[in-house]
């Protein structure tokens, strides 16, 4: 019964340990997504409203230079 128990404890802890890691490997992964999404989303709407204007490097900047 004493090995039975000792290998009972181990699965358990080892279940609660898989359990735990994977939480928060999910929960870092779902903070990263959101981390990208709400910096795309801002890249995007800088990226329209600056569409009209002189940007460094922009195709227009060149043939001012010439």
């Amino acid at each position: 019964m004493d090995k039975f128990l000792k290998i009972a404890g181990i699965v358990l802890v080892a279940w609660i340990a898989f359990g735990l890691v994977g939480w928060v490997f999910g929960f870092l992964a779902t903070a990263v997504f959101w981390v990208a999404v709400v910096a795309g989303g801002i890249w995007l709407v800088g990226a329209i409203t600056g569409r009209g204007k002189n940007q460094v490097g922009g195709p227009r900047a060149h043939a001012r230079i010439r």
